[in-house]
Protein backbone atom coordinates (compact mmCIF):
# COMPACT_ATOMS: atom_id res chain seq x y z
CA UNK A 1 0.00 0.00 0.00
CA UNK A 2 1.21 3.02 -1.29
CA UNK A 3 1.11 6.08 1.60
CA UNK A 4 1.10 9.73 0.71
CA UNK A 5 4.19 11.67 2.84
CA UNK A 6 4.11 14.56 1.26
CA UNK A 7 4.88 16.96 -1.79
CA UNK A 8 7.94 18.00 -4.02
CA UNK A 9 8.51 21.81 -3.26
CA UNK A 10 11.48 22.43 -5.76
CA UNK A 11 14.95 21.73 -6.89
CA UNK A 12 17.82 22.02 -4.90
CA UNK A 13 20.87 22.45 -6.53
CA UNK A 14 22.37 21.78 -9.63
CA UNK A 15 22.77 18.10 -8.92
CA UNK A 16 19.28 17.48 -9.00
CA UNK A 17 18.34 17.17 -5.70
CA UNK A 18 14.47 17.89 -4.56
CA UNK A 19 13.11 19.70 -1.37
CA UNK A 20 10.47 16.88 0.26
CA UNK A 21 7.55 19.30 2.02
CA UNK A 22 6.12 16.13 4.46
CA UNK A 23 2.69 16.05 5.63
CA UNK A 24 3.61 15.74 8.94
CA UNK A 25 6.86 18.15 10.45
CA UNK A 26 7.40 15.43 13.43
CA UNK A 27 8.58 12.14 10.90
CA UNK A 28 11.96 10.66 11.08
CA UNK A 29 11.19 7.82 8.73
CA UNK A 30 11.94 9.58 5.29
CA UNK A 31 15.53 9.52 5.90
CA UNK A 32 15.86 6.06 6.14
CA UNK A 33 13.44 4.63 2.87
CA UNK A 34 14.98 2.81 0.00
CA UNK A 35 12.39 4.29 -2.61
CA UNK A 36 9.95 6.91 -3.10
CA UNK A 37 7.10 6.75 -5.81
CA UNK A 38 5.92 10.24 -7.38
CA UNK A 39 2.39 10.94 -8.55
CA UNK A 40 1.28 13.84 -10.99
CA UNK A 41 -2.43 14.62 -10.44
CA UNK A 42 -3.31 12.87 -13.70
CA UNK A 43 -0.68 10.16 -13.52
CA UNK A 44 -0.14 6.76 -11.91
CA UNK A 45 2.77 6.87 -9.34
CA UNK A 46 6.33 6.09 -10.73
CA UNK A 47 9.06 4.86 -8.42
CA UNK A 48 12.36 5.87 -7.95
CA UNK A 49 15.25 4.82 -5.73
CA UNK A 50 16.63 6.89 -3.12
CA UNK A 51 20.53 7.55 -3.24
CA UNK A 52 20.24 9.96 -0.22
CA UNK A 53 17.88 11.77 2.44
CA UNK A 54 18.56 14.24 4.98
CA UNK A 55 16.70 16.40 7.31
CA UNK A 56 16.94 19.88 6.32
CA UNK A 57 15.12 23.01 7.95
CA UNK A 58 11.70 22.94 5.69
CA UNK A 59 11.61 19.30 5.01
CA UNK A 60 14.18 16.83 3.49
CA UNK A 61 16.51 16.92 0.90
CA UNK A 62 16.33 13.88 -1.61
CA UNK A 63 18.78 12.42 -4.58
CA UNK A 64 16.62 10.34 -6.96
CA UNK A 65 18.70 7.80 -8.80
CA UNK A 66 18.12 8.69 -12.35
CA UNK A 67 17.61 12.49 -11.37
CA UNK A 68 20.88 13.90 -12.22
CA UNK A 69 20.17 18.17 -12.86
CA UNK A 70 18.59 20.59 -11.50
CA UNK A 71 16.08 20.38 -14.38
CA UNK A 72 15.38 17.24 -14.30
CA UNK A 73 14.68 18.38 -10.64
CA UNK A 74 12.35 21.43 -11.30
CA UNK A 75 9.84 19.18 -13.42
CA UNK A 76 8.75 17.05 -10.41
CA UNK A 77 7.55 20.25 -8.39
CA UNK A 78 4.42 20.06 -7.12
CA UNK A 79 4.49 15.99 -7.52
CA UNK A 80 2.89 14.01 -4.51
CA UNK A 81 5.90 11.88 -2.91
CA UNK A 82 4.59 8.37 -1.84
CA UNK A 83 5.85 5.55 0.34
CA UNK A 84 5.28 1.91 0.22
CA UNK A 85 4.18 1.04 3.57
CA UNK A 86 6.24 -2.16 3.81
CA UNK A 87 9.09 0.16 3.88
CA UNK A 88 8.51 1.82 6.91
CA UNK A 89 9.54 0.95 10.14
CA UNK A 90 6.65 -0.46 13.14
CA UNK A 91 5.22 2.80 14.91
CA UNK A 92 6.22 3.20 18.60
CA UNK A 93 3.41 2.41 21.04
CA UNK A 94 0.77 4.38 21.13
CA UNK A 95 0.96 5.07 17.84
CA UNK A 96 -0.08 4.29 14.02
CA UNK A 97 0.06 5.47 11.11
CA UNK A 98 -3.00 7.11 9.62
CA UNK A 99 -3.63 4.26 6.87
CA UNK A 100 -3.47 1.98 9.69
CA UNK A 101 -7.47 3.84 9.76
CA UNK A 102 -8.73 2.31 6.47
CA UNK A 103 -11.62 -0.32 7.51
CA UNK A 104 -12.44 1.06 10.91
CA UNK A 105 -15.48 2.64 11.30
CA UNK A 106 -15.82 6.59 12.32
CA UNK A 107 -18.38 7.42 14.71
CA UNK A 108 -18.94 10.58 16.16
CA UNK A 109 -18.73 12.47 19.82
CA UNK A 110 -22.73 11.31 20.75
CA UNK A 111 -21.85 7.95 19.12
CA UNK A 112 -23.78 8.16 15.70
CA UNK A 113 -22.48 5.88 13.28
CA UNK A 114 -21.06 8.16 10.44
CA UNK A 115 -19.37 5.99 7.91
CA UNK A 116 -16.50 3.44 7.23
CA UNK A 117 -13.04 4.66 6.73
CA UNK A 118 -11.90 3.90 2.97
CA UNK A 119 -8.91 6.04 2.27
CA UNK A 120 -7.25 9.50 2.91
CA UNK A 121 -6.47 12.30 0.52
CA UNK A 122 -4.42 15.20 0.95
CA UNK A 123 -5.26 19.12 0.83
CA UNK A 124 -2.45 21.02 1.05
CA UNK A 125 -0.67 19.98 4.17
CA UNK A 126 -3.86 18.90 6.05
CA UNK A 127 -4.68 14.87 5.65
CA UNK A 128 -8.28 14.24 5.30
CA UNK A 129 -10.24 10.86 5.79
CA UNK A 130 -12.79 9.85 3.19
CA UNK A 131 -15.68 8.02 5.15
CA UNK A 132 -17.99 6.22 3.22
CA UNK A 133 -21.29 5.45 4.23
CA UNK A 134 -24.95 4.57 2.11
CA UNK A 135 -23.04 5.65 -1.19
CA UNK A 136 -22.06 8.88 0.11
CA UNK A 137 -19.05 9.86 0.78
CA UNK A 138 -17.49 12.32 3.72
CA UNK A 139 -13.77 14.14 4.20
CA UNK A 140 -12.98 14.45 7.33
CA UNK A 141 -9.52 16.20 8.73
CA UNK A 142 -7.28 13.61 10.62
CA UNK A 143 -6.74 16.18 12.84
CA UNK A 144 -10.55 15.68 14.13
CA UNK A 145 -9.96 11.81 15.06
CA UNK A 146 -9.60 11.89 19.09
CA UNK A 147 -9.96 8.32 19.75
CA UNK A 148 -8.32 5.22 18.19
CA UNK A 149 -10.00 1.74 19.45
CA UNK A 150 -7.53 -0.59 17.52
CA UNK A 151 -9.10 -3.75 18.60
CA UNK A 152 -12.51 -2.55 18.06
CA UNK A 153 -11.50 -1.32 14.79
CA UNK A 154 -13.10 2.47 15.57
CA UNK A 155 -12.63 5.53 15.63
CA UNK A 156 -14.38 8.58 17.31
CA UNK A 157 -14.35 12.03 15.49
CA UNK A 158 -14.80 15.63 17.50
CA UNK A 159 -17.00 16.78 14.57
CA UNK A 160 -17.81 20.63 14.74
CA UNK A 161 -21.79 20.92 14.78
CA UNK A 162 -23.21 20.59 11.05
CA UNK A 163 -19.99 18.86 9.50
CA UNK A 164 -22.09 16.02 8.28
CA UNK A 165 -24.84 18.08 7.25
CA UNK A 166 -23.36 19.95 4.89
CA UNK A 167 -23.18 16.58 2.53
CA UNK A 168 -26.97 16.57 2.88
Amino acid sequence: MLLPVGRVARAHGVRGRILLVPYNEDSQDLVAIGSLWLRTKEGEPKRFEVDRAERASLGYLVALRGIGDRDAAAALRGQEALVDRAELPAPREDELYAADLIGMSAVDQAGTERGEVVGLETAGLQELLRLRKDAKESLVPLSLVREVDEAGRKITIDAPDGLFELEA
